[in-house]
């Protein structure tokens, strides 16, 4: 017995022996030459599941264009298993693509860029707000597109209308020509610009373009980014709007959007998807009072007439150009942005999209300082060929108590963090 124990480790030995020798011999003398035998080794293996796991986090270099993240290829994701061993498709080939075609047919528009980085998560809570690169791209971002121009121009009448009424005017155009030039009108008698058009809640009718909308913004992916961006573990959509400033037109004034929403929450998020390339700040851009989300003064004793004017709160004012079309800026509801006249010869296309913690309660009227805002409640009533379309607050508010949490089907769940508690 101990004969053969001792036979057992000098084989060992030996093979141990030659493994080194061996090593030694093949690895190359040279600085270079040791770099490029390296990373021909590394690509030999299979990458491990903690590498994998860690590509998801990982940042690379910006190339002036913001961070970029990485995001695990489908194949790898297919190889690795729980355990970390490789797995191996057995299907036919042609099995194999009729379910990947299945898929696709099946599958939502979603973001491309669905993984957050631990810097954009980080300059979200401190600043306010980020960026993030390529959101939309592709063939999602070109149906998308198409998609929110079809809903901007079947609504512009509607749109023009409303503005109208925000002047005192009333309006029964029923053209949009004519409640254009009704607009246009109204302006210069008042010494006014042309104010941004804007159409709320483009992806709740019955048309084939607003469904293409709401498979978007419902999509479990872009509700995960609001999530990881605001650290909440559910998110229920707000609303969305196609925010088209052409040439020429004014700016949009210093404002944060929870001082208009009925929410009883410190947790919302905007989403401003460029559709047209934005290359310069002249081009109409949100900017963005840095950390003003954090200014617990303002929304306390402020109005939102009385944020108008920021000279003497010291803010570092953060401006994202250029963008490409599919990039798109995220900001916090309490942080102060505005947008400067559109000074180019181009229109400016925009599409956001607002999240609200799942968890966020009806703010009511007994006890508060003041209601909120109600800028969005006077000026987008629901018209009468469009119940569900309309302003936000007015198709869903009367059905809520006030100090209940919001559920409701016009504000749904769209994503709930895997084990987390589902709200009530």
């Amino acid at each position: 017995m101990v004969r053969g124990a001792c036979i057992r480790a000098a084989v060992l030995l030996a093979w141990v022996l030659a493994s080194c020798v061996d090593g030694w011999l093949t690895y190359p003398a040279t600085t270079g030459a040791r770099q490029g035998w390296e990373q021909s080794q590394a690509a030999q293996r299979p990458p491990s599941l903690f590498s994998c796991r860690q590509l998801k986090m990982g940042a690379a270099a910006s190339e002036g264009r913001g961070p970029k993240v990485w995001k695990v290829p489908a194949a790898i994701d297919e190889m690795v298993g729980k355990s970390g061993q490789r797995k191996r498709q057995q299907r036919p080939q042609a099995q194999r693509h009729e379910q990947q075609n299945v898929q696709k047919q099946n599958q939502k528009q979603a973001p491309t860029a669905n993984v957050v980085s631990v810097k954009h998560a980080l300059e979200f809570e401190r600043e306010g707000h980020t960026m993030l690169r390529n959101l939309v791209s592709g063939d999602t971002l070109a149906r998308l597109t198409e998609a929110v121009q079809s809903e901007y121009d079947h609504r512009a009448t509607e749109a023009y209308n409303n503005k109208l009424r925000e002047l005192g005017v009333r309006s029964g155009a029923r053209s949009r020509a004519a409640s254009k030039a009704a607009l246009a009108q109204a302006c210069q008698k008042r010494g006014l610009p042309v104010p941004t058009l804007q159409v709320y809640n483009i992806h709740r009718a019955d048309r084939p373009s607003s469904k293409v909308i709401r498979d978007f913004v419902t999509s479990a992916e872009m509700g995960r980014v609001a999530a990881d961006l605001m650290g909440v573990d559910s998110v229920m959509l707000y609303q969305t709007a196609a925010f088209f400033k052409r040439a020429g037109e004014g700016e949009t004034v210093w404002h944060s959007d929870l001082n208009t929403a009925p929410f009883d929450t410190n947790h919302m998020i905007t989403f401003w998807i460029a559709l047209t390339d934005v290359p310069t700040y002249q081009h109409s851009p949100l900017e963005f009072a840095s950390r003003s989300h954090r200014d617990f003064a303002l929304a306390y004793w402020f109005t939102i007439e009385g944020m108008k004017n920021l000279d003497t709160r010291g803010y570092t004012v953060a401006k994202f150009a250029p963008l490409s079309a599919g990039d798109a800026t995220a900001h916090d509801g309490w942080l102060i942005h505005a947008a400067p006249p559109n000074e180019s010869k181009h229109h400016r296309k925009a599409l956001t999209v607002s999240f609200v913690e799942a968890h966020a309660r009806r703010l009511g009227v007994e006890g508060t300082r003041f209601e909120p805002n109600d800028v969005d409640r006077k000026g987008y009533k629901p018209v009468a060929n469009d119940a569900l379309v309309g302003n936000t607050h007015e198709t869903w508010i009367p059905e809520i108590t006030p100090g209940q949490p919001v559920r409701h089907k016009l504000l749904p769940i769209v994503y709930t963090r895997p084990g987390a508690k589902k709200p009530a």
